[in-house]
């Protein structure tokens, strides 16, 4: 996960982050968990009225706070 980080593949990043349960809140799964799902399948959740762009970077925002513990 911190590879696939450095080089900026977050899409697997989150993949795998986003099942963690040691170090992370239910919210902080819920970022990432959104994030991936909005990177992988973006055309379901554009139509819900989810900014894609914005869900993704917290998503991303919340896995770089828990990199850096």
């Amino acid at each position: 996960m911190r590879a696939a980080f450095a080089r900026g593949d977050y899409r697997t990043a989150l993949r795998i982050a986003r099942a963690f349960r040691i170090g992370t809140t239910a919210e902080d799964r819920h970022h990432m968990s959104m994030a991936y799902e909005c990177l992988v399948h973006p055309q379901f959740y554009r139509p819900l009225g989810l900014d894609i762009d914005a869900t993704i970077q917290k998503g991303i925002a919340t896995l770089e706070m828990k990199l850096c513990q």
